[in-house]
């Protein structure tokens, strides 16, 4: 490694770098230096004895930041919904169900005058209304304001011939403002009884107007199962600036919207001084890129659908995550400007052999192993299921786990803002691959890699004998410093941490890696309050219970609320293994009690615990709202079969192996240990590698208990290795024991 190189040549001597070297980030760094010394040149570097030359870093760079901040879509639609005075800030962006919040309401009489507000912006439209997650077919004008306008619902649950809203046969009439209006619809002013005045416009806002006529005693359940009714619009939604045209419209362009939150988010607005632009556009380019799908056909690469809510208290950056999550890209910051770095393809723009000896070289091989993963889920809202979650086919990483050893270990996010599981199943492979890489250089470069940043792609070849470390890498963060060396010259400092990336990580092939899943069949309930979202059930460690020194496995279910607002509780049963009564097999629900809706923790989530279930043995939940006007239908969880906790196991000692002739070998194993242990496994082998050994035979054995075992119809002088394992009674295997061996006699 050489010495610091000394420039000898005034500070404003240096060439910008090309943009194109950073693919296409490029001359941020000397920009920002050029901007920083405009106070006259070489002598503010004296001066200032050392000059900072905007630091460059990503903003996040590690799958964790997916476990994080955001609430899932599915309790931000919930909380939407529900009646408030002081609504939540929300963004709808591209196309997507968005929940009404019931802002304002008057009954009179048999009439609801209401207003739900949709969007905390204008929006593009046009838009299908759902009430209580029905479709409403509908004659007339929702963007008619005056007297008599407006449309309404035609539908058989919606159309009436006994009565009438201003005139039409019909249970509901609404308007819809798309953020041009300026005053609330006539109807709704003067039949409210003064409760909506001509100012209660929501200028700017995108709201829905309603009368709702309660009808017939008879089937008002059934017609308006929640009160106030759930409302919710499909459509397309916010007006996004693409900066490639200085056009706005609608779209779902990932990069846009990103662009669009930093530019318009009510928390801290980016002015453009202080974002990019220009990698957005790239990042928009990206996400407009046709990717290939297993049935055929192209889709966009990047799409963003969903709602963003706004909170104080939170960097906008960290609550803009869901949205990055989206195409699974990062921003980074240069001297104080943000930027948006695209997952794609990229070449190398520079090859690094040496590094200066101006800081000591780190190099990391391995990560911990908390932070590898062999397969990724992605948890996403699906269309097909009234943008309820659904998970992705497990992305199982080749070779993952065979090069861990061990079980398998499933990473599993949320992607709030993807809509189609083709795009969530290829971030499922980005995030999986992302997490494995391992390698990492922290180091001084030289001044040639001055055109890195952070987000940048190069290559590492540092020779002998730093090759484990050779390969792809992405700058992390580069922190360029100029210091003074003498009178006439300074010395550029470039400290930068690189970190390995791969191009298994954004290479996709359809036809091999993308999964089939099965299409949704969703249709509203016509009960009279919602059912929970689908429980999730899980068993094994998470749901084991310990007393004492005793552990029972356990069965353990969980569901988030209602979207209904007459939601009170929840009534729940398991269903476990058959058992013989009278000669019949019964397979009966049983039940496990009545949760209250105060009984869930502060985010909305129920639990609920099998009572002493059988390991081995499948088990089932369903759950069921009870409300206001009476309970929902049942909602079933998977089914799953119970497994003991996963605990580690000693090992046993080397088993005794004795040749007692040419053909037969006596092998004497003793247990491990370990009062857990209640069998032990013995494998022979003709190499000495556990790995291929071949399991002989299984005894039950207690703790330092031994067993004794021969290998027979041997061929003479033959050498043979013997392992073993301990087992315990969840069968939690043990690591292989040290191998003991003998030879046949010749």
């Amino acid at each position: 490694m050489r010495k610091l190189l000394l420039i000898t040549t005034a500070l404003l001597g240096f060439a910008l770098p090309d943009p194109a070297g950073a693919a296409p980030i490029g001359a941020w760094v000397a920009s920002a230096i050029f901007g920083a010394a405009a106070a006259g040149s070489f002598a503010y570097g004296v001066v200032a004895g050392i000059v900072s030359m905007a630091a460059s870093a990503g903003l996040s760079m590690v799958v964790a930041k997916l476990r994080q901040q955001k609430p899932r879509q599915e309790a931000v639609r919930g909380e939407l919904a529900r009646p408030t005075s002081l609504p939540a800030y929300r963004y709808v962006y591209g196309k997507t169900w968005a929940p009404g919040t019931p802002v304002g309401w008057k009954v009179r009489g048999k009439l609801l005058y209401i207003c739900y507000l949709l969007n905390s912006r204008p929006s593009a439209g046009p838009i299908t209304v759902y009430l209580d997650k029905r479709a409403v077919q509908k004659s007339g004008n929702e963007h008619d304001f005056t007297a008599g306008g407006g449309a309404w619902g035609t539908n058989d649950v919606f159309f009436s011939d006994e009565v009438e809203i201003a005139g039409r046969e019909t249970y509901v009439r609404y308007w819809i403002g798309t953020g041009s209006q300026t005053a609330p619809p006539a109807d709704i002013v003067s039949g409210s009884g003064g409760h909506f005045s001509a100012n209660d416009a929501w200028r700017g806002r995108t709201v829905l107007w309603a009368i709702m006529h309660c009808g017939g005693d008879e089937a008002r359940q059934q017609r308006w199962p929640a009160t106030p009714p759930e409302l919710n619009v499909d459509g397309n939604w916010s007006l996004v600036y693409d900066p490639r045209d200085g056009e706005t419209r609608f779209s779902r362009n990932q990069s846009l919207i990103i662009l669009d939150a930093l530019r318009r988010n009510p928390v801290r607005p980016y002015p453009d001084t202080f974002l990019r632009i220009d990698t957005f556009s790239w990042g928009a380019d990206v996400a407009e890129e046709l990717v290939g799908v297993k049935a055929g056909g192209t889709i966009q690469r990047y799409r963003c659908d969903g709602i963003l809510t706004f909170t104080d208290g939170t960097e906008i950056e960290d609550q803009l995550q869901p949205l990055l999550d989206a195409g699974a890209s990062r921003l980074v910051r240069v001297g104080g400007r943000l930027a948006l770095i695209p997952t794609v393809f990229r070449l190398s723009a520079k090859t690094i052999t040496e590094v200066t000896t101006g800081q000591p070289l780190n190099l990391t091989r391995w990560k911990s192993s908390d932070d590898l993963y062999t397969e990724a889920v992605a948890r996403f809202p699906a269309p097909d299921r009234a943008y309820e979650s659904a998970e992705t086919p497990v992305y199982v990483i080749p070779g993952a786990q065979a090069a861990d050893g061990g079980v398998a270990k499933r990473l599993t996010f949320d992607l709030d803002f993807v809509t189609d599981h083709r795009q969530a199943q290829r971030i499922c492979k980005i995030m999986g691959w992302r997490s494995r890489m391992q390698r990492q250089v922290s180091g001084e470069l030289f001044p040639d890699c001055f055109d890195l940043v952070a987000g940048s792609i190069c290559r590492v070849n540092l020779g002998s004998p730093f090759g484990a470390w050779d390969g792809k890498y992405e700058v992390e963060s580069i922190a360029p410093a100029a210091g003074i060396n003498d009178d006439e010259s300074i010395t550029i400092r470039l400290p930068a941490v690189l970190t390995e990336t791969s191009d298994e990580i954004t290479s996709w092939d359809p036809t091999t890696e993308e999964r089939d899943m099965l299409q949704g069949d969703f249709v509203a309930s016509t009960g009279r309050v919602q059912p929970p979202p689908k429980p999730s059930i899980v068993t094994g460690t998470a749901a084991a219970r310990a007393s004492g020194n005793t552990t029972v496995p356990g069965v353990l279910s969980a569901w988030t609320e209602s979207a209904s607002a007459s939601a009170r509780g929840y009534e729940w049963e398991w269903r476990g293994p058959s058992v013989e009564a009278l000669g019949l097999t019964v397979n009966a629900w049983q039940s496990g009690g009545t949760l209250s809706r105060s009984a869930g923790d502060e985010d909305g989530v129920f639990v609920a615990l099998v009572p002493w279930p059988e390991t081995g043995q499948n088990y089932r939940i369903r759950v069921r709202t009870v409300g206001t006007f009476g309970t929902s239908d049942w909602i079933y969880s998977d089914t799953i079969t119970a497994t003991g906790p996963a605990v580690v196991v000693q090992r046993p000692p080397a088993p005794e192996a004795n040749a007692v002739s040419s053909s037969r070998i006596n092998i004497v194993a003793t247990q491990a240990d370990d009062q857990r242990a209640r069998a032990i496994l013995i494998y022979g082998s003709d190499v000495d590698n556990p790995l291929v050994a071949t399991l002989l035979t299984t005894r039950q054995a207690g703790a330092s208990v031994s067993v004794s075992h021969a290998d027979t119809g041997l061929a003479a002088a033959t050498t043979r290795y013997y392992y073993a394992r301990a087992r315990d009674e969840w069968g939690n295997l043990s690591d292989f024991s040290p191998g003991g061996s003998a030879t046949t006699n010749p």
